[in-house]
């Protein structure tokens, strides 16, 4: 039927301020249906009601005819829901076969002993469907980030449910991954499946949706078939304006080198990698998953040694022991990894951005952190990353992924920075805030600070960097200028094929 899923007046307010208010519309069955909307437009709090992990306020969800009262998980998944989360939904210290079956564990049933052979045989099964490289015996904690979303995407699809939310199910993966998960879906809307897709990359909205439902501010905005829509339509009522993306990219490298890598290795798993970052410089990052060009820059900013090599730091040799030390000379890193290595869940806004400029705060006595000088700190970066939040006590577990992500950011700039190491910086950041972002590394560049940038949308590194390195197999197999970026020749490095 076409109205298989009715939403109808669904409201939800976090601290007072609504988060969805009085949404109401209507998705037909074995159908792809985008929900596209700025950070805080309310996509992820709706598919949260939907997926049971949030109760609605008010108004009603029906399912084929029937309205369904969906108070936690397990009523979502009897409803035939599985929701593929932004947010990693994994235990680290199980393997990857176990978390694809954590809430189905095949057991005889007389015993109820788990049958581990049956679970690895199921779970290396739909790996082998879904073209997933991943060894189902392999912890999750030792997985990239791209292969703990492809696991997540898996663990959907185990279930066999009617309904599949995909809330940015492709901000890790590559150009190469997003293929193979547009088959997917193309395979499961074939299979009769309903699926209700977001994403901020409006390629992937064109090529695999068939309906487009717009929110702003937690409100309802319209409805309609993608087919009908252009990009720039779906930007306006994203954001109430028009978006240009055409203006000229500045440049702001300057000769001065910041940082020198030469013949960097970790056996098994990179080699002789040596480039050079200059002062003001945007510095990409390209290749396909598990290229090195992560581990290079976590070995780089002390998370882990390597076995030779040399860095030089404004001409000066330097190894850093730890994460501290590479502080300590003026070099920041945002991880990937939001969840698990970047904010901390359960503390506040204004805690998460100042607690690592906390020691340069005021204090008396030497003990106490003066609250006007946090406060402070918290306002400057709200202002200058536009960063939404109800008020500063707020669990910064409530905010959007965007907003997340900004809170990062600002973590970093309040510290003394000469060189910023940028896994993923645009992560499920929504195509206004892209704008803010790539701003933002502009004006970071004019002052002279060094960014190294990692992109998995090549759109992303080809429009905002100077210059490009590519990897593959731990190797660098390309470097490109400005002039000479384009697609096929970052495919071509990064599938280590040469020029």
């Amino acid at each position: 039927m076409d109205n298989f899923i009715q939403i109808r007046g669904v409201s939800k307010q976090f601290y007072g301020v609504y988060a969805l208010k009085d949404i109401s519309f209507d998705i037909a069955k074995g159908s792809v249906h985008a929900i596209m909307g700025e950070n805080g437009a309310g996509k992820s709090t709706l598919m949260k009601i939907l997926g049971g992990v949030y109760q609605a306020d008010g108004g009603t969800i029906s399912i084929d005819g029937t309205v369904r009262n969906i108070r936690n998980v397990q009523d979502s998944a009897a409803c035939g829901i599985s929701v593929i989360y932004q947010e990693f939904n994994l235990v680290p210290e199980l393997t990857v076969a176990e978390n694809i079956y954590i809430s189905d564990v095949p057991k005889k049933t007389f015993l109820g002993i788990v049958e581990k052979k049956k679970r690895r045989a199921k779970a290396k099964e739909i790996l082998d469907m879904l073209e997933i490289q991943v060894n189902p015996d392999e912890f999750v904690k030792n997985l990239s980030v791209s292969e703990k979303q492809m696991v997540e995407i898996a663990k959907a699809l185990s279930r066999n449910a009617q309904i599949i939310i995909m809330d940015e199910p492709t901000a890790a993966l590559n150009e190469e991954e997003v293929q193979k998960l547009e088959e997917i879906v193309g395979m499961l809307k074939r299979d009769g499946k309903t699926i209700l897709y977001i994403s901020h990359r409006l390629k992937e909205v064109f090529d695999m949706t068939d309906t487009v439902t717009v929110l702003r501010n937690g409100e309802y905005v319209d409805t309609r078939p993608t087919s009908e829509l252009t990009e720039g339509e779906v930007i306006r009522l994203m954001v109430g304006h028009d978006v240009d993306y055409e203006a000229v990219r500045p440049s702001y490298v300057q000769e001065e080198v910041l940082l020198q890598v030469e013949d960097l290795t970790l056996k098994n798993v990179f080699e002789s990698v040596s480039f050079e970052l200059h002062k003001g410089e945007i510095l990409g990052m390209a290749g396909l998953m598990g290229c090195g060009r992560e581990e290079v820059l976590s070995a780089i900013y002390g998370l882990f040694g390597y076995d030779s090599g040399r860095i030089r730091l404004e001409g000066k040799d330097v190894r850093f022991k730890n994460s501290r030390d590479a502080i300590e000379h003026g070099i920041c890193f945002l991880t990937d990894d939001r969840k698990d290595a970047g904010i901390f869940p359960q503390m506040s806004v204004e805690e998460n951005i100042t607690i690592m400029s906390i020691r340069y705060l005021k204090k008396k006595a030497g003990f106490y952190i003066n609250p006007r000088d946090e406060a402070s700190q918290l306002e400057k970066m709200t202002r200058f990353m536009n960063i939404k939040y109800a008020r500063p006590e707020q669990k910064i577990s409530y905010l959007s992924g965007g907003n997340q992500q900004k809170v990062l950011l600002g973590r970093d700039l309040l510290l003394d920075n000469k060189i910023f190491i940028m896994l993923e910086p645009t992560r499920g950041i929504d195509v206004g805030a892209k704008e803010e972002i790539y701003n933002l590394l502009y004006q970071l560049a004019r002052g002279g600070m060094g960014i190294i940038a990692v992109f998995s949308d090549m759109n992303e590194l080809i429009r905002v960097c100077d210059r490009a390195v590519v990897f593959c197999d731990g190797k660098i197999t390309g470097a490109l200028s400005r002039e000479e970026f384009n697609k096929e020749r970052i495919l071509t490095y990064a599938a280590g094929k040469g020029a």
